[in-house]
């Protein structure tokens, strides 16, 4: 062998080795917990110009970061939504790869001949690239937003007590704008007007939030928005015809599925104006705002882990006929559903089963993920899914 060759292997030896190693850790990546920080050992190249080795170096780190994140985001993302999304992570993320890198160290480097390879190990910020890939909307799209709907009583200037009305008042309003614009689903409470339920319960002071839970759910609302809001004429401007007003504002989100309070909001604010009805009006618009940002951010937040942590859904299936199909669904439901991690049996009762299923995903992948599976003797009709629980029925074939 010549020198020339065995330079080559040499080479080809220790890239292979590197390669290796970093198929190892980009394993080992996504067996830990994505909410954590991430550490990975990566293999940056680059080609030297002019001999500029000092320049194809500095390329080759940049390479190897961009890849380190390229592996973190393969952790949190969906490779489909990945795939979708892959311009704005491109311009968004990867170009801006040191910002999501708490710190890297070199651990092998080599040239051979134009080439340049460098291997490094890498902190990545998981929390950091969360934060982000959800303010881009990336990550609340993977997951979906939930339906809302509104039940704020309000009070503006001139009348005695909070009230909730037929239509959406003049916070819920502005919350509701504000949400839409966030990519949240409303709920029309104004289309439900026929509802005996609701129809009781207008002209409240402030309504139950068992009693707001409930009417979400018969109107297939997975969050509820219960609160109230008032304002009121405070003072006169000195020196002008101004008159100052102030509004309050206490609102919740609450869980449809599980009645669980999953964001709040408190907020004062005051509005000047020569006429009440405009000035009352400007103040509670502004506190709407801010607890909107409030409801935002806070929702969005607890929504949005569910899509990297695990979950429990609980699936109740009717019409088991024979026992022999219910093993057979829960085999198939325990060992062939992507992203079930466990199956546990509730109880079982004049043909009705209900199980928690821990899952790292949500309730419709989960359902998407059955409707393609094929089932021998038996079939599977999916009646309802909300955003915790799958209900569906075995059905016998032909």
């Amino acid at each position: 062998m010549t020198r020339f060759e065995f330079r080559q292997a040499t080479v080809v030896v220790g890239i292979f080795l590197l390669v290796a190693a970093h198929l190892f850790h980009c394993a080992a990546i996504r067996a830990e917990d994505a909410a954590d920080v991430n550490s990975v050992e990566v293999i940056g190249s680059s080609i030297v110009y002019n001999n500029d080795v000092a320049m194809a170096r500095d390329v080759a780190i940049r390479d190897g970061l961009r890849k380190a994140v390229e592996n973190a985001v393969g952790v949190i993302l969906s490779s489909e939504s990945i795939v979708e999304n892959f311009q704005l992570l491109s311009d968004r993320i990867y170009t801006e790869s040191r910002g999501f890198v708490q710190g890297y160290k070199v651990l092998a480097e080599s040239r051979s001949e134009n080439c340049y390879n460098i291997v490094i190990q890498a902190t990545v910020s998981a929390g950091t690239l969360r934060d982000e890939l959800q303010a881009l909307g990336i990550l609340m799209a993977q997951k979906g937003m939930p339906r809302t709907m509104f039940f704020l009583a309000e009070q503006s200037i001139g009348e005695s007590q909070p009230h909730l009305s037929a239509d959406l008042g003049i916070t819920e309003n502005k919350i509701a704008e504000e949400m839409a614009a966030r990519g949240f689903v409303l709920v029309d409470r104004s289309a439900a007007a026929n509802d005996i339920e609701l129809i009781n319960v207008l002209g409240t002071a402030r309504l139950a939030d068992q009693t707001a839970v409930k009417l979400g759910n018969q109107h297939d609302a997975e969050i509820v928005i219960v609160g109230k809001a008032l304002a009121r004429y405070t003072k006169n401007v000195m020196g002008s015809q101004m008159k100052s007003y102030q509004a309050n504002i206490s609102v919740k989100a609450i869980r449809t599925d599980t009645g669980e309070i999953i964001a709040s909001s408190t907020h004062s604010g005051a509005a000047v104006h020569t006429d009440d009805v405009s000035g009352g009006t400007a103040a509670l618009k502004r506190v709407a705002s801010q607890a909107a940002g409030d409801l935002i951010t806070q929702i969005t937040a607890k929504w949005q882990r569910e899509v990297v942590e695990s979950q429990l859904v609980l699936v109740t299936v009717n019409g088991i006929k024979a026992y022999s199909d219910f093993v057979a669904f829960r085999r198939i439901l325990s060992n062939r559903i992507r992203g079930v991690k466990n199956v546990y049996l509730r109880g079982i009762d004049a043909g009705e089963a209900r199980m928690d299923v821990e899952i790292k995903g949500t309730a419709q992948t989960l359902a998407d993920e059955l409707m393609l599976k094929n089932f021998d003797g038996f079939g599977i009709n999916i009646f309802n899914v909300s955003q915790n629980a799958i209900q569906l029925k075995l059905v016998p074939k032909g």
